[in-house]
């Protein structure tokens, strides 16, 4: 065979092992592409469910409630959801758990979603009766917590399963309900100064606050404390809600809860 063929041979096939590698490239782009389209739908997928679970608010055990006025179902937890169902005043219901939705009223996001997967806005309902819970289920456990009593207005300081301490209180109103759940004492103020408009409501709006000397303030979520209630009358303790969500209490009491509690101490708000 001559140079020439022999040489153009042999250009040949470096030519035909370039393109070969030129294509395992290709098709090794390919599969990083598809690889990386999957991750990226993963990803889409995971925020897409976080979402969707960040709305919630935190988990409670199905409780009672009675309907206070006509009030309409929703699909959804807000006003433009489809309307699927009316309900009438006095129904009872079963609540299975505690949304955030559209705040018809201000201050309050708090939906109500039912065993039918349908909706009711928290502030046409009032507290019902059959609690599910009581301070007789955690008899015998160890360890500090408090237990609020929303329809008896009656909070109890525990201490390893007995009651060392009861004191009447004033809850959320209909428009701004003490949320139910289980929940834990996160920061507290000495002296705080409470504003409405930190929680979106002006002040000089009919529901608008400005309260200076608010002692012994122990929050448990965002907006909602146990602390001392300077502004209402001394019949509604026990008697009638009057608060935005807080648990009002008299000084006396208010300085009990204080010292009992610390950071980290379990708060149990029953219906």
């Amino acid at each position: 065979m001559s140079r020439t063929r022999r040489t153009g041979a042999k250009t040949w096939h470096r030519f035909r092992r370039a393109a070969d590698s030129a294509k395992g490239v290709e098709r090794t782009m390919k599969k990083l592409r598809h690889g990386l389209v999957v991750l990226v739908l993963l990803t889409l997928a995971i925020a897409s469910s976080t979402v969707g679970t960040a709305s919630a608010a935190a988990p409670t055990s199905p409780f009672p409630a009675v309907v206070t006025d006509i009030a309409n179902l929703r699909s959804g937890p807000s006003t433009s959801s489809s309307i699927v169902g009316r309900l009438q005043r006095g129904e009872e219901i079963d609540v299975m758990a505690q949304v955030g939705g559209e705040e018809v009223y201000p201050g309050n996001s708090t939906w109500f979603r039912l065993p039918s997967g349908r909706y009711i806005y928290s502030a046409l309902t009032a507290p019902g009766t059959g609690s599910q819970a009581s301070s007789s289920s955690t008899s015998g456990q160890s360890g500090r917590w408090i237990e609020v009593d929303r329809s008896a207005q009656v909070a109890k300081a525990i201490e390893n399963g007995e009651v060392v301490y009861t004191a009447l209180v004033t809850v959320g109103t209909q428009a701004f309900p003490t949320p139910v759940g289980t929940f834990a004492v996160y920061n507290r103020v000495l002296n705080e100064t409470m504003d409405s408009a930190t929680i979106g409501i002006p002040r000089d709006s009919p529901h608008g606050y400005y309260l200076t000397g608010v002692l012994y303030t122990q929050y448990i979520v965002d907006g909602v404390a146990l602390h001392y209630n300077y502004w209402s009358p001394p019949e509604a303790f026990g008697n009638y809600p009057g608060s935005h969500g807080c648990v009002g209490m008299t000084l006396a009491d208010s300085k009990f809860f204080w010292d009992f509690a610390d950071i980290g101490t379990p708060v149990i708000i029953l219906p």
